[in-house]
C-alpha cells in the first residue's frame, strides 16, 4: 500500500511538473516582452532614417510642413554630404514626436554608396538617444544592406543588430539579430509614415533584463506597423536552454489595429497573454 502511495505521489507530482511547464511563467513573459520592445526600437530607428535622408537641407529644424514625417517640430537634422552622413538631435530634454513617443538624444547614420541603390548601406550608432523610458546605449549598432526590390516589386534590406538596451528599472537588455526587412505597403508615399507596413524573417538571441539568454526563429513573418508599439501578426519560436514554446501575434483585426494580445504555446496547450 506504502509503495502504491509512493507512485501515486511521484506521477502527481511528474504531472504537476508538465503543467508548470506549459504555462506562460514571468521570465518567458520577460523574454517575449524585451523581445517585442528590442523588434519595434529597431524599426523605429529605420524610420527615422528615412525621415532624415528626406530632409531637404543640410541643417534643418523640422517644421509644420513635414507633418506626415514621424519626427516632430524642433527636431535638429545635420547633413554633412562631405562624409555622407546625418546626425538626427532631439536634444537632452526629450521631444515628443509625430507618433506620440518621446526621444532623447542623437542618432547618427553613415550612408555608403548612397540610399536605396542595391547594395547601399546605412551604418547607425547613438549618442544618449532614449525612447520613452528605454536608453540605447552608445556600443549598439545597426547595419542595413538594400536588396533592391524582390519578385513582387517590394523593397527589402538584410539589417544586422547588436542591441544593448537599458530599460526603466536599470536592467540592461541584450539583442542580436539577423533578418531581412520588407516593406509591403507604403511604398509610394515615402513622405508619409502613417501607412508604413513591413514584414520581418530570421532568427535573434539576446539576453534578458534577469539574465536568461535565449534564441528565436520567425516562423511566420512579423508584421510591424510604424506608430503601433506591438507586433501585429507572426509567429516566432522561443527557445532558453531546453524549454521552447511559440508564439503567435495574431492576424490583425483591421489596418489600424493595434493590439496587444499574443498566444503562448507550449506542448500542444495555448493561453492567451497581454503584452505589456
Amino acid at each position: 500500500m506504502r509503495k502504491i502511495s509512493i507512485l501515486c505521489f511521484v506521477a502527481l507530482f511528474a504531472f504537476q511538473s508538465c503543467k508548470k511547464t506549459e504555462t506562460l511563467t514571468s521570465e518567458d513573459q520577460e523574454i517575449v516582452e524585451d523581445n517585442s520592445h528590442s523588434e519595434q526600437i529597431s524599426e523605429d530607428a529605420s524610420k527615422i532614417t528615412d525621415d532624415a535622408y528626406y530632409a531637404s537641407t543640410n541643417i534643418l529644424v523640422r517644421d509644420n510642413s513635414s507633418a506626415s514625417a514621424v519626427l516632430a517640430d524642433t527636431v535638429k537634422i545635420i547633413k554633412n554630404t562631405a562624409d555622407s552622413t546625418i546626425s538626427v538631435d532631439f536634444g537632452t530634454n526629450g521631444i515628443t514626436c509625430r507618433d506620440g513617443r518621446v526621444r532623447y538624444g542623437k542618432v547618427l547614420f553613415k550612408f555608403t554608396n548612397g540610399y536605396r541603390k542595391t547594395g547601399s548601406t546605412v551604418t547607425q550608432t547613438f549618442d544618449g538617444y532614449k525612447v520613452d523610458d528605454r536608453s540605447i546605449n552608445n556600443s549598439s549598432t545597426r547595419t542595413i544592406t538594400y536588396n533592391g526590390t524582390n519578385a513582387s516589386g517590394q523593397h527589402n534590406w538584410t539589417v544586422v543588430a547588436n542591441m544593448s538596451i537599458t530599460k526603466a528599472n536599470g536592467k540592461v537588455v541584450t539583442w542580436n539579430s539577423t533578418r531581412t526587412r520588407t516593406m509591403t505597403a507604403g511604398a509610394s508615399t515615402p513622405f508619409n509614415w502613417t501607412d508604413d507596413v513591413y514584414e520581418i524573417s530570421g532568427g535573434a538571441s539576446g539576453v534578458t533584463g534577469n539574465g536568461t539568454s535565449y534564441t528565436l526563429t520567425i516562423n511566420k513573418n512579423l508584421l510591424i506597423r510604424i506608430g503601433c508599439k506591438y507586433i501585429q501578426d507572426g509567429i516566432i519560436t522561443m527557445t532558453r536552454g531546453s524549454v521552447s514554446y511559440s508564439i503567435d501575434y495574431g492576424t490583425p483585426i483591421s489596418s489600424n489595429n493595434c493590439d496587444n494580445q499574443a498566444t503562448f504555446t507550449m506542448n500542444g496547450k495555448s493561453t492567451v497573454f497581454t503584452l505589456r
